[in-house]
């Protein structure tokens, strides 16, 4: 937005005022001797170029003006929406006019996309829900197991295992449909923790028992302002990644921190941890961890386990 491109922006008009203004003063030193004119044609020279400087100067500050928002808006990635030149002239009627068109393009791309997305969603809903059978048969078919194989067999057991983990899998799954359209679905009500840290507690029973794991519930008898079901899964998953990587008679506390401002829900173990150079990365999606790789193993009847 500096001087030298707003007369580079220019420099067609300085032509042509140069050259009318030569074609000025050859026309009147052909038409009457200089020496006659010499002092007339050099003030009208001196006067015409200072009002022509001033105006040029005063166009340059107007158009800086006009303009500066709207370039350092660009400048630093702002929206443009808000930037848009107030002048009326062609060249801001055509930044408007194409503003106006890229976002009429991105709106429409944009229910495009999220029309795709309700459908895939949707499809993802059914499916979770029609999996939910066949896992319920094959829970009952490990029961029968229990009673056709030698006690000593950890076939049910780890069968067991697996279906805990497919379930856990699948709601997964449908809280990831759920998670693109999240203000949708979000739903603010009063809700007892220890309620939801019970419920949480037994979806994970399973791990929690094979694995013997000690749970150790403190104070949680407090109530606050929160979507229940997103609370829920964010405490599934947390106690699930918990039993996953304490080892066999690990310790899990989960308890509340009471301050002026908030109540914090804690789940705290004695597990393997992470490593200081991946705990920035612990939100990203489908990050494990260097720790978390180390604990896969494959049992005696060629399931992988954590």
């Amino acid at each position: 937005m500096s001087l030298k491109v707003y007369l580079k922006k220019s420099i067609w008009a300085i032509i042509h005022f140069i050259i009318i203004i030569t074609i000025v003063n050859l026309v009147l030193i052909g038409t009457t001797e200089f020496s006659k004119i010499m002092y007339d044609v050099i003030y009208m020279n001196i006067l015409v170029f200072s009002v022509s400087i001033f105006f040029l100067i005063f166009r340059y500050r107007k158009w800086k003006e006009c303009y500066k928002d709207f370039y350092e808006g660009l400048i630093q990635e702002k929206s443009v929406d808000l930037l848009i030149p107030k002048e009326d002239g062609f060249e801001a009627k055509l930044i408007k006019a194409t503003i106006k068109l890229k976002n009429k393009e991105f709106y429409e791309n944009v229910n495009e996309l999220k029309e795709e997305l309700d459908e895939l969603n949707e499809y993802i809903t059914k499916w979770v829900h029609e999996i939910k059978i066949p896992i319920s048969v094959c829970e009952l078919i490990s029961d029968k197991l229990e009673d056709t194989i030698d006690t000593n067999s950890d076939i049910p057991e780890s069968l067991r295992g697996e279906l805990a983990r497919i379930k856990f899998l699948v709601e997964q799954v449908l809280y990831a449909g759920r998670a693109s359209s999240y203000s949708q679905d979000l739903l603010i009500n009063e809700v007892n923790i220890k309620q939801v840290v019970n419920e949480a507690v037994k979806k994970n029973a399973f791990f929690f028992i094979s694995k013997r794991i000690d749970l150790r519930l403190k104070e949680l008898q407090f109530n606050v302002l929160t979507d229940k079901k997103w609370l829920s899964y964010i405490l599934e998953q947390v106690l699930n990644n918990a039993c996953k990587y304490v080892g066999e008679n690990g310790i899990v506390e989960i308890y509340c921190e009471e301050d002026e401002k908030a109540i914090r829900l804690c789940v705290r173990d004695n597990g393997i941890g992470i490593l200081p150079k991946d705990i920035s990365r612990v939100f990203d999606k489908g990050f494990t961890g260097s720790n978390g790789r180390k604990k896969w193993k494959i049992n005696r009847n060629g399931i992988i386990l954590f």
